[in-house]
């Protein structure tokens, strides 16, 4: 109540000014990891074979994924807003079975997790409470949690790419 108009419109300023300096921050710690993002060509739904799904927004989760699934025969597909991430081209290079893109928007997801044929990984806050006919296939990461829901880390994804091979 004591600041007047110029002063409260400083410290939106200031926050804004933070705000772009956080964002910079989170550019150069993805771009240094993975490159300059590039327009790439992404796959659509999924194709046959074994599967994991990453939804959310951690690209640390998803090179995790994509390192624990190596070699295993297992592809690797992003959802909702991990689409960005086939821009960035060492993803690509690194992990030639970083596949495609499954699904829409999170809020889609019981329709279209339902759907999909393997494991799936929930890295942010986006996770609806799942059906009970692919309960057993979704796992959580991080500080992403849901009753009832495996959880998993980023160090032990054995779980995650053990249900995946499982599956048909």
């Amino acid at each position: 109540k004591s600041l007047d108009m110029g002063a409260l419109v400083g410290l939106v300023i200031e926050c804004g000014e933070k705000n772009l300096r956080a964002m910079e921050l989170l550019s150069l710690g993805n771009t240094g990891a993975y490159g300059d993002p590039i327009p790439t060509k992404v796959p659509l739904g999924a194709k046959k074979g074994k599967a994991i799904l990453v939804s959310g927004h951690d690209l640390i989760d998803l090179e995790a994924v994509l390192a624990a699934s190596a070699g295993k025969g297992i592809m690797v597909y992003t959802h909702g807003e991990l689409l960005p991430a086939h821009g960035y081209p060492k993803l690509k290079e690194r992990f030639p079975h970083f596949y495609g893109h499954y699904g829409t928007a999170w809020q889609n997801q019981k329709k279209e997790f339902d759907q999909f044929p393997g494991s799936i990984l929930m890295t942010s806050n986006c996770i609806q409470k799942p059906k009970q006919s692919y309960k057993q296939n979704i796992f959580t990461t991080g500080t992403v949690g849901m009753p009832g829901v495996a959880h998993v880390n980023k160090n032990n994804l054995g779980p995650l790419v053990d249900r995946a091979l499982e599956l048909p």
